[in-house]
């Protein structure tokens, strides 16, 4: 650094860190603007020419979609290149692409500006929805319609593959496309002012191991390339002009970080057992069938969410029952003999199959969505049920109920479910006669009747993002009051509580797949509570397992017995923090930002 930047004044900058690491370098302000298309009248004879350039951009975007996983599969490895299969279903959509040749013929308009109008009705719609995923499918959108636009242009944009050296890039928002097909040399980190965890560009991020930080606000336009800067993406913060006191401090931090990931990787095939003998079960939560293997190679001894609406989003059909199979034993196989969960669709409301297929719904989230919608359509829950029964004679499956809120709705489930067993005993397959059944506990009202409805299940699994957001009315995606998100709250702590005592009477065992579940400072609490499994994405995992070693189960329990008298979650968290501390404060320093204040 030389004189005249270390007398430039540090500052920080903080956003939602959403892909771990470090970088230090100089900033790339990425980002040419599109040139928004000009509104002009085409003469009735040349609306045909309107039509060919409009079909040769989508065969051209069709071919670039096609070639990139092909050049690039291996090095973005299978998830994030089957995020352009997402970008493919965006552009067979006739919804979109017929939009637009009809308006090309009633209206008489170029193509590019129907095409901008289009598009940006489709992001504004989808940018409103309540889910988090379908709101994050706004970007798939925008990014194919860019990259048709560029198309129907000729135009060649720069791109993260041709960066003049090692930069940190800062973007107003980075797309799919651009994350995907960075120089991993080149690209040492990202911050951009948009995006959240859920964002295909957060997935990509993660799996080629890039420091990532979204939400940033507007540090777009407060930084300049050229800028000395320092990104933190286990904090979330964006340091520019860094004085030599904080590189020395994150030398250090770099150090025991490198430390403490070496001490995990040999954490790996050990058991997740306390320090006085408890023993507990850690599996991961997955999306796709193509994360079980990651789920394994993080040491996950089991899948404790398989969420498979995933399988039913972004198609135009419903997948078969032999397509379903084909997915459930696919899974099942890469982590046998360990068992994987698979959660029946949590779909409906806000989550419809593709635009068209339902109706949007002012409340979603208080709407038909979960066991309510599986089991208004029996078509749709059947096949699921038989593909899972067929999987589990194979494999180590079992199946769980989201959203149960009573007993009449278990009832239900599992009056379908023999008739399922009846049919697949009639037709000669073969089938898993014996397959445990669970109920998760996501809404209040399943948590104060816990105890009848433990009789009729073999296990409860708590979703504790939506049981927090149920029981405190807090919407944890609305800006406003997400500070009011709280899971240490008393009531909270309390209904979990209730779970586990109505589990413990009927000699079910407890999981929790929620957010809760991969906090390591929330660890101590949920097994002192009385967890058996605690479900997380993969990279959580070995960090679990850490604190899970490190600590005492008694401490635990002591622990929790005081948070259930406590009356403040911030009381409870600070307990947690100096419990945690206490064992294995390298966790804290990982996990912990950095008080800093933005200015």
């Amino acid at each position: 650094m030389t004189e005249q930047q270390s007398q430039k004044t540090e500052h920080i900058f903080r956003g939602v860190q959403v892909s771990p690491g470090i970088a230090r370098g100089v900033i790339y302000l990425y980002g040419p603007q599109e040139e928004p298309a000009e509104k002009t009248v085409v003469a009735a004879e040349d609306v045909p020419k309107e039509f060919t350039r409009f079909e040769q951009a989508l065969i051209k975007t069709r071919q670039q979609l096609t070639e990139i996983p092909t050049h690039f599969g291996k090095e973005l490895g299978s998830e994030s290149a089957s995020i352009f299969d997402a970008h493919l279903l965006v552009l067979d959509d006739p919804m979109l692409t017929e939009q637009v040749f009809r308006r090309l013929e009633a209206e008489k308009i170029n193509v590019e500006w129907i095409l901008q109008e289009v598009a940006d009705l489709y992001f504004q719609v989808l940018s409103k929805v309540e889910d988090s995923y379908l709101r994050e499918r706004a970007a798939d959108v925008r990014d194919v319609a860019r990259r048709i636009m560029r198309n129907l242009r000729g135009e060649h944009r720069e791109d993260l593959q041709h960066l003049p050296g090692p930069r940190i890039v800062v973007a107003q928002d980075l797309s799919p496309s651009d994350t995907a097909l960075m120089d991993r040399t080149k690209v040492l980190g990202f911050a951009t002012d948009a995006g959240s965890r859920t964002s295909h560009t957060a997935i990509i991020a993660r799996s080629q191991g890039v420091p990532a930080v979204v939400a940033m606000h507007d540090v777009s336009q407060q930084v300049a390339t050229g800028d000395e800067a320092l990104l933190d993406g286990y904090s979330g913060l964006l340091i520019i002009n860094p004085t030599q006191s904080t590189l020395y401090e994150y030398g250090q931090i770099e150090i025991r970080h490198h430390t403490v990931e070496e001490r995990l990787a040999l954490l790996r095939e050990k058991p997740a057992q306390t320090r006085d003998g408890r023993r507990i079960e850690l599996a991961a939560n997955i999306e796709f069938p193509d994360e079980a293997a990651s789920a394994r190679d993080h040491g996950a001894e089991g899948i404790g969410l398989y969420r498979t609406e995933f399988l039913f989003l972004n198609r135009r059909d419903l997948p078969g029952e032999d397509e379903q199979f084909a997915a459930y034993q696919n899974v099942a196989k890469v982590m046998s003999p360990h068992p994987v969960i698979i959660r029946t669709i949590d779909i409906g409301g806000d989550k419809l199959f593709s635009p068209g297929h339902g109706q949007a719904e002012r409340n979603p989230f208080l709407g038909w969505r979960g066991v309510r919608f599986s089991l208004d359509r029996p078509d749709v829950f059947k096949l699921q049920i038989r593909a899972a029964l067929r999987a589990g004679a194979e494999g180590n499956i079992k199946l769980m109920y989201p959203m149960i809120s009573c007993l009449s709705e278990l009832e239900r489930a599992a009056a379908l479910l023999n008739e399922c067993k009846d049919e697949l005993r009639r037709e000669g397959r073969a089938f898993n006669d014996k397959m445990e059944v669970g109920a998760m506990v996501e809404v209040p009202s399943a948590a104060l009747v816990a105890e009848q409805l433990a009789g009729h299940v073999n296990f409860f699994s708590i979703g504790t993002n939506d049981l927090i957001q149920y029981t405190l009315a807090v919407d944890r995606v609305n800006e406003r009051v997400a500070h009011l998100y709280a899971p240490t709250f008393p009531a909270v702590l309390r209904l979990i509580k209730m779970v586990v005592d109505a589990a413990r009477a009927h000699k079910i065992w407890v999981g929790v797949c929620g957010e809760m579940a991969g906090d390591p400072l929330l660890v101590p609490l949920l097994l002192g509570l009385g967890a058996d499994e605690l479900s997380m994405s993969a990279v959580s995992l070995p960090l679990v397992k850490f604190v899970v070693r490190a600590m005492n189960l008694s401490d635990a329990q002591a622990l929790a017995d005081r948070a259930l008298r406590s009356q403040s979650p911030g009381e409870v968290q600070g307990w947690l923090e100096d419990y945690v501390r206490s064992i294995a404060p390298e966790v804290v320093e990982l996990v912990k930002p950095k008080q800093s204040a933005t200015p």
